[in-house]
């Protein structure tokens, strides 16, 4: 979301909704390596990949990649493990990037526009156990946002790394849709004992939003993997995007400008704690 984004997505929903532009699919997930399209996928006839004990983790919101998106995808995701992209759009030169890459892929649709699937996007050189998509509706767009939650096999860790990636709403009355998407993230990690990845997008633009997600990441024992050099996307002075963890070691976090995109990539290396 842009710093002048609110009124600009209000009127994106109304024009997408009045001129009948904006399908929302039955299913919200895509894959480019299995054919059925589900809301779940436990791509168990394939052999798991783990990811290595020491990982890099980029999360960016790629604008749906209007802008000059591909020289700085490559300068900052090359030799990444996890990519976590926010409103990716269902675009040939994305996912021609991404398989040229090697890299095993998932989105989960939270619309479709001139049938073109949009929503978050998780990419990596692992190969994950489990995907999963979740979507919610905006309150006063009806634009759904989506996350993706993978579980990944990590070397040296006894238990999988659950990833989420989100795009929070951007509107919500009294932060309740907002809360809701947090509870949807929290019902993902009962019961979970491994490492926990939770990035993306989270639209804290205010104090009520940074009230409610600082209080739902301490209650699920979630750290923020603050940058440096913090460049983030700042609305109101609260940045829009983050990395949050807990069973894992930070070993360095840092944002980058970006011309391409409103909002500025963030990018963070972790480690398995040896036992």
């Amino acid at each position: 979301m842009r710093l002048q984004g609110a009124t600009k997505t209000l009127l994106l929903g109304a024009a997408l909704a009045l001129g009948g532009c904006l399908e929302v699919p039955e299913r919200a997930l895509l894959s480019n390596a299995f054919a059925p399209t589900a809301d779940c996928l436990y791509p168990s006839l394939t052999p798991f990949r783990p990811l290595p004990a020491r990982f890099s983790v980029l999360t960016w919101n790629i604008y749906k990649q209007q802008g000059e998106w591909q020289p700085e995808l490559a300068r900052w995701a090359d030799g990444t493990d996890l990519l976590l992209l926010q409103e990716a759009s269902g675009r040939e030169r994305l996912y021609g990037w991404l398989n040229e890459r090697d890299l095993t892929w998932f989105q989960a649709a939270a619309f479709e526009w001139q049938r073109l699937p949009t929503g978050v996007l998780t990419a990596s050189r692992g190969k994950a156990a489990q995907i999963c998509a979740e979507r919610i509706t905006e309150p006063a767009t009806r634009i759904p946002k989506s996350l993706l939650i993978s579980r990944y096999p990590v070397r040296g860790a006894a238990e999988q790394l659950l990833v989420v990636n989100l795009h929070a709403v951007n509107f919500s009355l009294r932060g309740r849709t907002y809360q809701a998407q947090l509870d949807m993230i929290s019902r993902a990690l009962s019961g979970h004992h491994g490492p926990v990845i939770v990035a993306g997008d989270f639209n804290r633009w205010n104090a009520r939003r940074q009230r409610l997600l600082q209080r739902w990441a301490e209650q699920e024992g979630l750290s923020e993997a603050l940058p440096t050099p913090d460049v983030r996307t700042r609305f109101w002075g609260y940045p829009l995007d983050a990395i949050y963890y807990r069973g894992l070691t930070l070993e360095q976090a840092e944002s980058m400008l970006s011309h391409a995109s409103d909002h500025a990539p963030l990018k963070a290396v972790f480690s398995v704690p040896s036992r």
